[in-house]
């Protein structure tokens, strides 16, 4: 116990030191114009769309109608239902490792019903079959059959939409469906509330011929109401086959038919993104490679799309396809990216691939979607088949991204293959890999762009706002932050870790080209952690909404020289402590443990003192012939050495990983259960080797640059983790894998640059302490005008407050002027906040 307060003692000290200094000192934000830095490119902030926790469906995509097909049961490509009820992969190896995933989803034949119910007119159930009998065509082979002259009264088949069909008064709803009838002479469609109010209702006369036919209607409701349902209701007479029935609302973003849900396109739209990156993200991959994206079945008349079970659990109409994406672009002067498959499925599923020859059916997939956009619409095929759909001049198509998160030298050899294939044909286009930092760069013929995403916690990005500053100015690529986000709680605390961040992202723009967070909508169904969140009537941003709208909408041209002076940025920690040893999803041997400090070894062990020296906190441990093993790979094991708390020392031991998902932790500092620090090898899926530190922040990851070194099966590794007080080394078979430095940073960020239109000077502040940061704009190297600065502050009373349905904009951007009198500006930024401020030269 005494140990843990000297530990919690030199935590608290760190922090008042911080403090101290900052209140003896006088801090000064020092901008000098004289000297620039890299200019900021107009494509910097863009945004990605996914289809995920129904972003597309349900959401951007306007139709009201869940499973409009009755498809949803059908099971995802490539993959077989199983005897226990599992869509199951086929059991192929991973390209990244060789293992087979033997990758499986739960499912069910009610799947096909999604959305749907068919009901009397009292609300009892009434018998109804999905059907391939009388397929409508092979996009939408099944249908809903009802028996109508075996009924004794009206039988309705009632869709409820996502979560509830929401319509207002006088706005009108074009109605679509299609009916296979025998002897029904017609039926009644209504929009009914959940009370049972009719706000709508037409009668629709059947060709009862026992062919299809297609029916179409406007509604005009006139009760507002948000928990509606459509209610298509036909007589106890004859026969009827039921397919693709669509409502859309009229009043869609700029008018589109198959378009757009009005509220949630705008709120994009008002981010003013440079690009758009489609269609994914993991559904690019899928989770199998015949689950992958296949964008020739997303263009046309909707009726024929087939849509796909996606490996986010859910299946997508391809309403909002290919075609919809490049018009989105067009309609808000954003550039296309378009990421086209590897030829390899999504590693943490299945992770099937094809290599060599067989990956050519998949460049030329790509080559005819670059052709689709941008290709002459009377001289090429894909060209034309654009005019055909309603576009015959080009869309505004400027990148290309090979693959989604792939990993190691075969996607590499994929790549090349690729960027050669596309670079001959489209050399005005920007082709960028999906390697992050990975030595495996090395191995690409020609890169233009890397794609490092960051999904951490809030505590990473406060700490590595200035990851890219360490990177050497002559970089042989540039950099697209495809994804990032702040994880664990969402509030203000994160949103303002991810400004932090940006504020680094921006003062290196001649390194880092584009930059998108992800994901970008949620429906509210799912959550509400995303970007834009919205149910199915409203929508708002979230507080990081807010942050990424203003950094787009106060982006200077080009950087001057800023830094924060007269207060102590970075305080280094020594952590000392009880050592251990942990798995994550993983089983693991562990042999040779020994520990070094001061020169002399503190602790050896055969391990035939296991009972008396260790204590097991999680998993299931053991000791077999001299070898201790933690033999399940499941969810997170932890074992701690007891009697020895120790600062600066070297641990050394013999791991092997036999089986699982990740790799195997050496623990160290440790106070309790829930505080401590850890080498983390096999760390992100078993991707990286770095450190984390484990408190009641989360599980805050160590890192500046995630490398890519995974741990291999059924190795013994020799493992050797130096501890010298903030500076930690972890090295694998004598090979240095990861160096990392610990400080507790001050969380004050300030970068500034010039607006040449504007002629001013824009200066973006981040204070993510709970007090206020008092402090001076210090200005040189060019003439300030006197008078009125537009200042705008985005800030709230606590750290965990967000935005909600309720207060959509409780956290946002707050227009006010402040006056600029000379080179010494005085300034307050608020607790909590962003301050940008915009002053004329």
């Amino acid at each position: 116990m005494r140990q843990d307060i000297k530990q919690l003692v030199s935590i608290f000290l760190g922090l008042f030191l911080l403090q101290t200094l900052s209140a003896q000192e006088v801090s000064r934000v020092e901008i000098n114009l004289g000297k620039r830095g890299a200019k900021i490119p107009s494509s910097l902030y863009g945004v990605f769309f996914e289809e995920i926790s129904g972003s597309g469906d349900g959401g951007l995509y306007a139709e009201m109608v869940r499973n409009r097909g009755f498809e949803d049961g059908v099971l995802p490509t490539g993959c077989t239902l199983d005897a226990d009820g599992f869509a199951a992969a086929p059991h192929k190896h991973c390209y990244s490792n060789d293992s087979i995933n033997r990758f499986r989803v739960p499912w069910s034949p009610d799947r096909f019903m999604t959305g749907w119910r068919t009901q009397y007119a009292d609300g009892s159930q009434a018998a109804s079959t999905i059907t391939d009998e009388f397929p409508l065509n092979s996009a939408t082979p099944h249908s809903l059959r009802l028996d109508l002259k075996s009924a004794y009264r009206e039988v309705s088949a009632v869709n409820t939409g996502y979560w509830g069909m929401a319509v207002e008064a006088g706005k009108n709803y074009n109605l679509e469906f299609y009916v296979r009838a025998e002897e029904t002479p017609g039926c009644r469609v209504a929009i009914i509330t959940s009370s049972g109010r009719t706000v709508a209702q037409k009668e629709i006369k059947l060709t009862a011929d026992g062919q299809w036919h297609r029916y179409t209607a406007t509604f005009t409701p006139s009760v507002t109401g948000d928990d509606c349902s459509l209610n298509l209701i036909f007589p106890p007479k004859g026969q009827i086959w039921l397919d693709y029935v669509s409502l859309f609302p009229q009043d869609t973003f700029k008018g589109r038919p198959n378009g757009l849900r009005k509220d949630v396109a705008t709120a994009i739209e008002q981010m003013h993104p440079a690009f758009i990156r489609w269609p994914g993200g993991c559904i690019v991959e899928g989770l199998t490679l015949e689950n992958r994206v296949k964008w020739k079945e997303t263009i046309g008349d909707p009726v024929k799309r087939p849509g796909e079970y996606n490996l986010w659990g859910y299946r997508s109409t391809y309403g909002f396809g290919y075609h919809e994406f490049l018009q989105y672009c067009e309609d808000i002067h954003s550039d296309a990216m378009f990421v086209c498959n590897a030829g390899m499925a999504c590693l943490f599923r299945n992770g099937d691939y094809v290599q060599g020859d067989e990956l050519e059916p998949l460049i030329q997939e790509a080559l005819d979607a670059i052709e689709y956009a941008i290709g002459d619409a009377k001289t090429t095929k894909w060209g034309a088949e654009r005019a055909k759909n309603g576009h015959p001049e080009p869309f505004p198509l400027k990148y290309i991204e090979v693959g989604n998160e792939n990993v190691f030298s075969r996607y590499a050899e994929n790549y090349n293959r690729f960027h050669k294939a596309i670079k001959a044909k489209y050399p005005q286009l920007t082709v960028l890999t999906a390697l992050m930092f990975s030595k495996d760069v090395k191995s690409l013929d020609k890169v233009e762009v890397i794609d490092p995403h960051y999904y951490e916690t809030a505590d990473w990005f406060y700490n590595n706002a200035d990851v890219y500053d360490k990177l050497p100015r002559n970089l042989p690529y540039k950099i697209y932050i495809g994804e990032y986000a702040a994880v664990g709680r969402s509030n203000l605390y994160s949103s303002l870790a991810e400004a932090a961040f940006l504020t680094g992202v921006e003062r290196n723009a001649d390194k880092v080209q584009l930059v998108s967070y992800a994901p970008l909508l949620q429906n509210a169904h799912f959550g509400r952690g995303h970007l834009i969140v919205f149910d199915n009537k409203q929508t708002y941003g979230r507080s990081n909404y807010h942050i990424v709208k203003l950094f787009a909408e106060n982006r200077p041209d080009v950087n001057v020289q800023t830094r924060i002076t007269g207060e102590q940025t970075a305080v280094p920690y020594s952590p000392k402590g009880f050592i251990g040893l942990g798995t994550v999803n993983t089983a693991a041997e562990f042999r040779d443990l020994k520990v070094v400090s001061d020169g002399r070894t503190v602790y050896a062990t055969d391990w035939s003192d296991f009972a008396e020296k260790w204590k097991p906190l999680r998993g299931e441990w053991k000791v077999e012939n001299g070898v201790l093993k933690q033999p399940v790979a499941a969810h997170e094991a932890l074992l701690r050495l007891n009697d020895l708390n120790v600062g600066d020392c070297t641990i050394t031991l013999k791991a092997r990983k036999t089986k699982g998902s990740e790799g195997f932790r050496v623990i160290f500092g440790m106070q309790d259960e829930n505080h401590y620090f850890m080498a983390d090898m096999g760390s992100h899926s078993n991707e990286s080797v770095l450190f984390r530190e484990i408190s009641e922040k989360g599980s805050v990851s160590l890192f500046d640059y995630r490398n890519q070194e995974p741990i291999l099966k059924d190795h013994w590794y020799d493992v050797r983790i130096e501890i010298r007080g903030n500076k930690w080394k972890c090295y694998l078979d004598g090979q240095l894998k990861y160096a990392y430095d610990y400080n507790i940073v001050n969380k004050h960020y300030a970068v500034a640059g010039i607006d040449h239109d504007k002629n001013e000077l824009v200066v973006k502040l981040v204070n993510g302490r709970t007090e206020p940061w008092n402090t001076t704009l210090a200005l040189k190297g060019r003439n300030i005008k006197a008078g009125e600065a537009l200042r705008i502050d985005l800030t709230s009373d606590s750290i965990n407050d967000e935005n909600s349905f309720e207060n959509p904009e409780k956290i946002s951007g707050r227009e006010s002027t402040m006056r600029i009198d000379g080179r010494n500006v005085p300034l307050e930024c608020a607790p909590n906040s962003l301050t940008i401020i915009r002053i004329p030269l």
